[in-house]
């Protein structure tokens, strides 16, 4: 898919979940500011706490976040894909990068 066609600091390449954190910004969230904003501002409130989770179902994956993981599950075929688990420090830093992309 877009392997390398995003980074942000900590980024590895070749990494089956940071491939999916790509694919999930790149076709869920897209380059709409408004989106990435509402995902990084989500994010850090779950992770700090103020809401236990949170959870969004996109064109093809479904997010929820949790205190110290992401899970990010492949929406799109006729049955389910199985979750992948993520540490949401992973995902913030990817999140907040791509915020800055899309502003």
């Amino acid at each position: 898919m877009m392997n390398n066609s995003f980074m942000w600091p900590g980024r590895l390449c070749d990494n089956p979940a940071h491939d999916l954190i790509t694919a999930y910004l790149v076709i869920d969230i897209q380059k709409n500011p408004q989106w990435a904003e509402e995902l990084l501002r989500k994010t850090r409130e779950v992770k700090s706490g103020r809401i236990p989770s949170w959870e969004r179902i996109g064109n093809a994956y479904w997010l929820r976040l949790f205190p110290d993981h992401v899970e990010i599950e492949e929406d799109y075929a006729e049955e389910s894909g199985e979750a992948v688990r993520i540490s949401i420090n992973d995902f913030e830093a990817a999140v907040a990068a791509w915020y800055e992309l899309c502003r």
